[in-house]
């Protein structure tokens, strides 16, 4: 389905999202190097934790808010709460004022304010698309945020270093373009049940933080889906952790890259080309083979898609030729871009639509799981050898694709919608 035949919502919210993707990006994964040269590295990997950590909680509770008083009203508060930071930031990090410890506790506030209003984005595209175009939905809001991130991280490597204060307004800016277009020109079709709409056996108790989340975790065709999402999230992380602690102990010396190249790289090179490799791929294909595969059936995209990611990243784990990785990598992210939207359209028709983004908070929460991983298994690594990680990772990718398989046989997945309606 073509761009311009959505809905203005999904537009214009798929819009200020590669805007605002495309700024943070810009920052955001250098701010690790700025304060490990500024604090110290020992304290960034404190500071990181509580970054994390204040962006699940945000999570969970913009979940729960954006059911509650609607999406727009979080967007916005999160969004404002956003701009006023990153200016605070800009001011604590400037050529007049260094404040490092200023400026992790608003980075705390900023990522709170981001986790929590990633439900509301989520479930505001859900509210107005259809089940017939949300595949459609998901393929170009994929794409457009790899684009984003690729030209932030771009312009990041070359900006923010000697001209962070100057980023740091620009995000604060375009983030105040994101909120102003959201408030003038988006419409949130979702209404809150109020109080006296509420289903006679909703008890008051339900309208609590504890309460309302014990429902969707009880939901079990749900959990099963979000624990095969971790399982997918926690695979894709270790290629900038565990698999790239090996990759730079096992290359030390440069080795060509490809046979008829003069090129020569070393472990640390290598990750960094899989990464862009990635990113390009991704980039070049997600239309293009969307436009291949619109007419296949969803489970078959679905499950092509995650035997090909696992396949790659399997094989990325143990092997140390150049050439084998790039390979690799290009199954991987092949996989990546048929799965991916698939798997959020089939996301978007399990959960209930009264209660949206309480279940994308647990499911966000899951994601920040599945990234933290990556730190349990870069800890076992001192004990662990490297041949075990693979058989694990291997049947990470085996769970997975047989939960998915169960999960998308048709009364399987009738089941999980009308156990979410209840």
């Amino acid at each position: 389905m073509s761009f311009f035949r959505f809905h203005r919502t999904i537009k214009i919210r798929l819009a200020l999202q590669f805007l605002t993707t495309m700024a943070t990006m810009s920052v955001v994964p250098y701010l690790v190097i700025y304060f490990s040269a500024t604090l110290g590295t020992v304290t960034t990997g404190f500071m990181f934790l509580g970054v994390i950590t204040a962006t699940v909680a945000g999570s969970l509770t913009g979940g729960l808010l954006a059911d509650k008083a609607g999406r727009k009203q979080v967007i916005l508060w999160t969004e404002g709460v956003a701009v006023f930071g990153f200016i605070a930031v800009a001011f604590v990090n400037s050529p007049w004022l260094v404040l490092p410890f200023a400026a992790f506790l608003l980075f705390v506030m900023i990522q709170f304010s981001t986790g929590a209003g990633e439900p509301a984005y989520q479930a505001l595209l859900i509210d107005v698309s259809k089940p017939e175009n949300r595949r459609s939905v998901y393929t170009y809001a994929y794409w457009l945020r790899n684009l984003g991130m690729a030209v932030g991280g771009i312009a990041g490597a070359f900006l923010f270093m000697d001209h962070h204060f100057y980023l740091f307004l620009g995000v604060a800016f375009c983030l105040f373009i994101s909120f102003i277009v959201t408030a003038f020109f988006i419409t949130d079709t979702y209404v809150p049940l109020r109080s006296g709409q509420r289903r006679v056996n909703t008890s008051k108790a339900e309208a609590s933080f504890k309460t309302g989340y014990r429902k969707v975790l009880l939901h079990r065709v749900f959990m099963a889906f979000t624990c095969a999402h971790l399982l997918i999230v926690s695979v894709e992380e270790q290629l900038t952790t565990v698999t790239a602690v090996r990759l730079v102990d096992a290359l030390t010396e440069p080795r060509p890259l490809l046979p008829f190249l003069p090129v020569k790289v070393d472990g640390l090179n290598t990750v960094g080309i899989l990464k862009a490799e990635n990113t390009i791929l991704v980039i070049c294909l997600t239309v293009l083979i969307s436009a291949f595969i619109r007419k296949l059936n969803d489970r078959w995209v679905l499950m092509t898609g995650l035997t090909l990611f696992f396949t790659g990243y399997t094989i990325i784990s143990f092997s140390e030729v150049p050439i084998v990785l790039l390979a690799a990598m290009f199954i991987a992210s092949a996989g990546e871009v048929l799965h991916i939207p698939v798997k959020q359209a089939l996301l978007a028709g399990l959960i209930p639509d009264h209660a949206r983004s309480t279940y994308m908070g647990i499911y966000y929460l899951f994601t920040y799981l599945g990234v933290s991983t990556a730190g349990a298994f870069i800890i076992l690594s001192a004990w662990v050898p490297a041949w075990l990680f693979t058989f694990v990772f291997a049947a990470m990718g085996a769970v997975s694709l047989i939960t998915f398989n169960r999960l998308t046989q048709e009364p399987v997945h009738e089941a999980g919608r009308a156990a979410a309606t209840m």
